[in-house]
């Protein structure tokens, strides 16, 4: 079983079936309980909001509620949530001068909790394993 850390733009293309298809394949693997999809609170978040939000996700127009994308990913999907704890936020925040907060609240979960990659098309993680393609 491989586990994967995903982003929110990966967790809002997935609603809209507009992933490339190697990010595509984790979450068709995690949908069948081989793999095992975590995101963090913040990440979670960030999906909730640009799937309310924006209005388009990957040119896909959205309408959509809070509740709606959080059973879509979470309750009825396969993304489990990874809440932050004390040791995300100590990895956190040697990472701050380096990283966005929330790219590095992400790459501090990805660390704490020993995934074997990230799940996001954000080349800010050139530094981290990642897959999107």
């Amino acid at each position: 079983m491989t586990r994967y850390t995903v982003d929110g733009v990966a967790m809002a293309r997935y609603l809209v079936d507009t992933l490339p298809p190697a990010a595509d394949d984790v979450f068709e693997r995690a949908e069948q309980g081989v793999d095992v999809i975590e995101a963090p609170t913040v990440t979670v978040s960030e999906a909730i909001w640009t799937a309310v939000n924006k209005g388009k996700i990957a040119g896909v127009k959205v309408d959509t509620t809070p509740n709606a994308v959080l059973r879509g990913l979470v309750n009825d999907g396969p993304v489990q949530v990874a809440p932050a704890d004390q040791q995300d936020l100590a990895v956190y925040g040697s990472l701050i001068d380096h990283h966005t907060l929330h790219d590095a609240l992400l790459i501090g979960n990805h660390r704490v909790r020993g995934t074997d990659a990230i799940v996001t098309k954000d080349e800010a993680f050139t530094a981290a394993n990642t897959v999107w393609q």
